[in-house]
């Protein structure tokens, strides 16, 4: 894994816990991967499906359509993006 894919996928864990999806609030793969800019969506979509699967990863398929993510819990989404060399989002330190 490239750094560029690290911080993408610490970008998308900080904007999960930036709106607080957890729980039972969810969102689509496909929203997600809007957040980022557009030359980096592809990537970001793929990253996403491997953080699903990877057990290190603070994120959760959910629902029906398994199209849907969250994470598992706001601490270890805030553990990871510390252990990644991220910032905490504003409202989460």
């Amino acid at each position: 894994m490239t750094a560029d894919d690290e911080q993408l996928r610490v970008k998308i864990v900080q904007k999960l816990a930036r709106k607080k999806v957890v729980g039972s609030h969810k969102k689509q793969v496909d929203t997600v991967k809007n957040w980022v800019a557009t030359s980096e969506q592809g990537r970001a979509e793929e990253l996403l499906r491997e953080m699903m699967t990877d057990p290190e990863a603070p994120l959760e398929r959910y629902g029906g359509s398994r199209d849907n993510v969250r994470l598992s819990s706001i601490e270890a989404a805030k553990q990871y993006i510390r252990d990644h060399g991220g910032e905490l989002p504003w409202g989460l330190k």
